[in-house]
């Protein structure tokens, strides 16, 4: 596929951001500054980013709670997020969602439920409404292969594909389910795309460390649900470079693995060595915007620190009844 050097560093670029963002929260929290918990989605954002690079203005979004830095690829600025994130007024929900519920309505993005699955059917509703206006726009809908177990996964796939609803699902396959290592709980090789067929969901597995195999293989399947078909189904193979949560020692698994991976399959490595050898960054330009997203990561830092902490009173704030 031929790509303009314009869309190239754009995708190089937001793909860095994402990286540096979930290092940066990484780094904050090690300090003490994050109140409650963050799960680290280093290593995963080709998945998010090079999927993402599909959409058009109106679609809607069902992230994960990993790489939650995703959600500034669409717009949310990272002063609310990180605002969001230590709990100050001026995150998305005031600081009283935090780092698992990053939403803003205005950017399409629907937020997620804090039990992994239970918000499959809102991403679906989402769909069913986009398919009763008439229009062409989908609903990304990003999941697990730990919560590809869960039985209303199950139960908003068949929705989706009975009603013919315009969702692409998107599994980022990290071969963890907290502890539980993918081939100790799935029966099947590919949880997403081996499981699709049942419903008669067309599906496509590709490298997750790879942003542009990733970019087309989402591209082909949302121009498929796009068109009317239905929904349709990617999987992205990866692998958890961190713990489930940050403090988690990974006494499961082989530290062996988690190198060869970070070595040998980082997403972001593999891009800029594309970039460089194609002419389209060089490496001075490419450690500019190591340097100017790093300033601006820091900066939303600052912000997010000197906003007012979530009150007691926040708490009654915003709720329907």
């Amino acid at each position: 596929m031929a790509y303009t050097k314009e869309f190239l560093t754009d995708l190089y670029k937001n793909l860095l951001y994402t990286r540096l963002s979930e290092e940066k929260l990484v780094a904050i929290y090690k300090e003490g500054r994050v109140p409650g918990h963050i799960h680290s989605g280093v290593g995963q954002e080709a998945t998010h980013v090079g999927s993402l690079f599909t959409r058009k203005d109106g679609d809607y979004f069902k992230l994960a709670h990993r790489v939650v830095s995703i959600s500034h690829v669409l717009g949310v600025p990272f002063n609310n997020i990180y605002a969001e994130i230590l709990g100050r007024q001026d995150g998305n929900s005031r600081g009283g969602g935090g780092v698992n519920h990053i939403a803003d309505f205005s950017k399409g993005v629907l937020g997620m439920s804090g039990t992994l699955g239970c918000d499959m059917a809102f991403a679906v509703g989402a769909a069913y409404k986009l398919k009763m206006e008439g229009k062409d726009n989908i609903v990304y809908c990003y999941y697990g292969d730990g919560t590809s177990n869960r039985g209303p996964v199950h139960e908003a796939m068949n929705w989706a594909a009975a009603w013919k609803l315009p969702v692409l699902f998107v599994l980022d396959n990290n071969q963890w389910a907290i502890s539980t290592c993918i081939y100790e709980s799935t029966a099947v090789e590919n949880p997403g795309a081996d499981r699709a067929s049942a419903y008669g969901i067309p599906a496509k597995v590709v490298d997750g460390s790879d942003v542009l195999a990733v970019y087309e293989a989402a591209k082909e399947l949302s121009e498929y649900v796009r068109a009317g078909n239905g929904p349709a189904l990617l999987e992205a193979k990866n692998y958890r470079w961190r713990g489930h949560f940050e403090g988690d020692q990974c006494k499961y698994r082989d530290p062996a693995i988690t190198e060869k991976w970070q070595k040998k399959r980082n997403c972001v490595k593999k891009m800029e060595n594309y970039m460089m050898e194609n002419n389209v960054l060089t490496e001075a330009e490419i450690k500019t915007m190591y340097s100017d997203i790093d300033t601006e990561l820091d900066a939303a830092v600052h912000f997010a620190e000197a906003s007012p902490k979530a009150t007691a009173e926040d708490l009654f704030k915003n709720i329907l009844a």
